[in-house]
């Protein structure tokens, strides 16, 4: 007579809920009485699977290695309680399920609950097995959000009017509902010899990063486990990693009284959230359930009693709601966050493109524009960057290249180290699919990708959150030789074409002593410098020694600039007139310092870039931009 099987629960532990705090799903299986199995199943589909479009890894090595970290701590934090987590590699869940099923009898499954399709489908596989199996049900919980779903005073499912905006749905979450408190899920874990199970079936060893991606996975984009001297800091993943690193930022480091500017804060001109300690960067922990929400939300709490109540500890409360708003707002807006429309089917006047070329330009950071190139690099070597950085590059993917905005969707599930699925595609069509709206109804703008720069939030943030460009040349190490102007707005240095006729082919190539008395120099040649973020007097006086040679008298101006110059307050008025070229109609014809006439050659701004920049992206420069440098930088070959 076979023996019979032991009774258990079963705490299913997703990539959502990787912690032991304040865990509904855990604190209710070890309230019933009974044996707890706690699994969590390295599914192929997730961690070995491609995209539907592209074929990028599901799940590529930087957020593996975080989710090997986190599920490592799990183990850990349970060992440390008296039980232990059992894994699974290379086995799909529906059919761990069914070896479960084969060895125990399983009185419940207790999980968290899943908004996405693909998450969906998968929870449904186990219910049939449960079903099939005449095993016990599976209980859902709330868990991944800051407001409990049960406590809205309104159905996501069925409230249209509240998602209609983020101002909308905060008013109506405000208003009428309360955050739990954390202490209230708090598991209470079982103690005695026959609490803690340990499945037969479970892995002996963690598997390493390469044995989880299988044939996806390609040593040469792995950055490895050491941290990029570039970076702020490298994320460790794991409930201790994320309680740690809150400790250490609001009370070790008080980043809240100094340093936090928060994520979406882009529309202050006296703060840039592109400086270290500028962001919690709590997101990776947040989006793997490593941290509570509601945790984060009482020590913010209790830093605003004990310390001050400011405007961080506002924004940082504000940006844990955007977290409720886009996973809430999944809920109404169901698969439409996937499809080609997304949430308001919308669609552009031009056809969507798949180009491979403009694609890995803008994937790899080559396509010519510094400021979305540096988020990019930084997004492939680390798995982040900021809001700010998705936005821009998102906006510039789908309006200045026209390019399939889902195929951009699938590499931020790849690549991106605090992937969740309502925050990445949800975001996508809320804030980045109404590029496509941009255009001639707003003026100078044109309706067709590729004709003049649309994202123009690219050279006014640039400016406001980079000014000295030492983010952009972190990441760009090519622009390190360029003043920060030229650093962020590189083409400028083909500016010169239209007026290097005027010098003639037989001025000397010496540079001569700096005039005496009053001198000319020519005025669209003037023009020309000074949008280079030149001052008129020291671009003047560098255009006569070089005999009017604009490429010689930038150089020359470079060579006599060290890098403390490149720093002064002086360089703020050069910065503001940058701003004011980069952003101005191409038909206003206004003037620089009054130094240029209505009949000056037109200065070509960002905006006005003709459409060859499109064809160039991730190429070589074409010819008559190619062969413009500075000192040994080679604008077009450095850097495209």
């Amino acid at each position: 007579m076979a023996p019979s099987k032991s009774r258990i629960n079963v705490v299913w532990f997703k990539c959502t809920d990787l912690r032991t705090h304040d865990h509904a799903a855990l604190r209710a299986a070890h309230s019933e009485g009974l044996p707890v199995v706690h699994l969590f199943v390295f599914d192929p589909f997730w961690h070995a699977g491609r995209t539907r479009l592209c074929g990028f890894p599901k799940t590529g090595p930087v957020r593996t290695r975080f989710q090997l970290e986190a599920v490592t701590d799990l183990s850990d934090r349970l060992a440390a309680e008296g039980h232990s987590l059992s894994t699974r590699t290379g086995t799909a869940t529906a059919a761990c399920f069914e070896e479960l099923c084969e060895d125990y009898y399983i009185n419940a499954v207790f999980a968290f609950r899943e908004i996405c399709s693909e998450e969906l489908r998968v929870e449904r596989q186990v219910r049939n097995v449960l079903r099939k199996r005449g095993q016990g049900s599976l209980h859902l919980f709330w868990g991944f959000e800051l407001y409990h779903h049960d406590d809205l005073r309104f159905d996501p499912s069925s409230a249209r009017a509240p998602f209609n905006s983020y101002t909308a749905f905060r008013k109506r979450v405000e208003e009428g509902s309360r955050v739990r408190s954390s202490r209230f899920e708090q598991p209470v874990f079982r103690s005695g010899s026959d609490a803690a199970v340990h499945w037969a079936r479970s892995d002996t060893t963690m598997p390493s990063v390469r044995d989880l991606m299988g044939s996806t996975y390609d040593a040469s984009i792995d950055p490895g486990p050491e941290k990029d001297p570039r970076a702020e800091f490298r994320w460790r993943g794991g409930e201790t990693a994320a309680l740690q690193r809150v400790k250490e930022y609001l009370w070790d480091e008080d980043c809240l009284g100094y340093d936090y500017v928060g994520a979406t804060m882009t529309m202050d001109p006296a703060k840039s959230c592109m400086r270290d300690k500028a962001m919690s960067k709590l997101s990776p922990w947040l989006a793997h359930g490593c941290l509570s929400p509601r945790l984060l939300y009482e020590e913010v709490q209790r830093y605003e009693r004990e310390r001050t109540k400011n405007k961080s500890t506002y924004w940082i409360v504000h940006e844990l709601l955007w977290r409720d708003f886009v996973r809430f707002g999944s809920i109404q807006a169901g698969t439409s966050i996937f499809k080609i429309g997304g949430l308001k089917d919308g669609h552009p006047s031009w056809p969507w493109s798949r180009d491979q070329t403009h694609l890995q330009a803008w994937m790899g950071g080559r396509t010519g524009f510094p400021f979305v190139d540096c988020f990019m690099r930084e997004l492939q070597t680390t798995g982040y960057c900021n809001h700010m950085g998705r936005e821009c590059s998102g906006w510039f993917l789908i309006g200045d290249l026209g390019i399939d905005w889902r195929m951009g969707a699938e590499w931020f599930e790849s690549v991106l180290v605090d992937y969740e699925p309502t925050a990445n595609w949800f975001n996508w069509t809320y804030r980045c699919l109404p590029a496509i709206g941009r255009g001639g109804a707003h003026g100078f703008l044109e309706d067709k990708p590729g004709q003049r720069l649309q994202g123009l939030e690219i050279l006014k943030w640039g400016t406001q959150h980079d000014p000295d460009a030492a983010y952009i040349k972190r990441w760009l190490p090519e622009l390190g030789p360029l003043p920060a102007t030229i650093a962020r707005e590189p083409w400028r240095l083909g500016l010169n074409r239209g007026s290097q006729a005027h010098a003639g082919n037989d001025r000397p190539g010496d540079v001569r002593p700096s005039p005496t008395g009053r001198f000319q120099v020519n005025k669209e040649t003037l023009a020309a410098v000074i949008s280079m973020g030149f001052e008129q007097s020291e671009a003047a006086i560098a255009l006569y020694r070089t005999w009017e040679d604009p490429e010689a008298a930038v150089a020359l101006l470079l060579a006599e600039r060290d890098e403390a110059d490149h720093q002064d307050a002086g360089e703020e008025d050069d910065l503001q007139r940058a701003i004011s070229l980069s952003l101005q109609d191409a038909e206003s014809n206004k003037h620089i310092d009054g130094a240029a006439s209505d009949d000056d050659v037109k200065v070509v701004s960002a905006i006005e870039a003709p459409a060859r920049w499109r064809s160039n992206v991730g190429g070589a420069a074409s010819a008559d931009v190619g062969g413009s440098s500075y000192g040994s930088f080679r604008y077009g070959y450095d850097y495209p």
